[in-house]
């Protein structure tokens, strides 16, 4: 199976902001949704939504980028918003344990 390209798509409505992320989230992709990541977090942005449908794998990096987030959105005072990914990516999160302690909302939003 050919590998998907990654991609990180933005959109934004008022304070609302939403990263939609397709193909593979590694090492090499991780800084790519951090650059649009700060790129979107301006000042009066209350909401960032992370739309993971898409994504076919995750590795620690990427794993790792979303604890830093949540972290992040509590120290800075804004709302992190997690649409799951499928449920072969999402066991990643559950057998690693970060599932439970992310913002994973009912997708999607």
């Amino acid at each position: 199976m050919p590998q998907m390209p990654f991609e990180v798509e933005s959109t934004r409505d008022r304070e609302d902001a939403r990263l939609t992320l397709s193909g593979e989230l590694d090492i090499a992709t991780v800084p790519r949704v951090e650059a649009a990541v700060n790129a979107t977090l301006t000042n009066d942005v209350c909401t960032l939504t992370i739309d993971m449908t898409d994504l076919r794998f995750v590795d620690s990096s990427g794993l790792r980028m979303f604890i830093v987030l949540d972290k992040r959105a509590q120290q800075e005072g804004w709302t992190l918003r997690l649409i799951p990914p499928g449920e072969q990516v999402l066991t990643i999160f559950r057998v690693s344990g970060v599932e439970e302690n992310l913002p994973f909302v009912e997708g999607p939003a």
